[in-house]
């Protein structure tokens, strides 16, 4: 009768969060939007154990045609985590989103294929323009709901690499491999096949600043302006160009 009594206060927390997750999302969204920083949803259906959004704008990033169903067995880990589908501008994305007891708000397992221009827009960088697609696979996405940039492990491949803006050049293609270190983004980076090769290391702190430090080589003839760019921006030594450029992304 003891162990009875014991496993009582589970089995009540088990049966109301029963209740919670299969209760109508669309009825719950007004107690849980205050807790949803930056996130908005719009025709919502469903319950919170597998629902349904016709549109959920994270930021200035706008998804369509949301699905999300629970993932059960990561309770056991401590977390309640889901599995969503969405559609970003027309392309599949994939993703495991969750909360876990101590660890706060997480991405995982993000996939997705995005204009490199729609990215940089949503990023606030309106000048520099860009052409080609991004494939992004991310394992990890943390520090979410900090009010910062979130920091970020997994790599990103542009392909074809196309800047347009200030200045046109093709990269052929660009790859870059992030992984989380106290909170902030670091990473390599390496572009080939264009007119420049470059190679440089990355990092991205939560307040948006950001910074990139490579070595940069020329390929044959380049277009003037290219090499009017690198020499005010970048120092000649040793037969290749060491480049160092910081910005900010503009943060919402």
């Amino acid at each position: 009768m003891k162990a009875v009594w014991r496993l009582l206060p589970a089995g009540i927390a088990a049966y109301v969060l029963f209740l919670v997750l299969s209760a109508p999302a669309a009825k719950l969204l007004p107690y849980l939007q205050p807790h949803l920083s930056g996130v908005r949803l719009a025709g919502v259906s469903g319950t919170l154990w597998s629902g349904r959004a016709a549109q959920l704008t994270i930021g200035s990033v706008p998804l369509t045609g949301v699905n999300w169903g629970l993932r059960p067995l990561a309770l056991l880990t401590g977390a309640l985590e889901y599995r969503v589908k969405a559609q970003l501008n027309g392309q599949p994305l994939t993703a495991h989103v969750g909360r876990g007891l101590f660890a706060g708000a997480y991405v995982s397992d993000v996939s997705v294929r995005v204009a490199a221009s729609d990215l940089l827009f949503w990023s606030g960088l309106h000048q520099v323009g860009v052409d080609g697609d991004l494939l992004v696979h991310l394992d990890e996405v943390e520090n979410i709901d900090a009010g910062g940039l979130p920091a970020v492990a997994g790599t990103v491949t542009w392909t074809p690499a196309m800047v347009r803006a200030p200045l046109e050049l093709n990269l052929g293609e660009a790859h870059l491999e992030t992984r989380i270190e106290d909170g902030i983004s670091r990473g390599q980076l390496t572009a080939d096949g264009g007119a420049l090769t470059l190679t440089g290391e990355v990092t991205a702190n939560p307040d948006g600043h950001y910074q990139l430090v490579g070595e940069v080589h020329k390929k044959g003839q380049v277009p003037q302006a290219v090499g009017k760019f690198l020499e005010t921006f970048a120092e000649f030594k040793n037969g290749s160009y060491h480049l160092e450029w910081s910005d900010q992304i503009k943060l919402p």
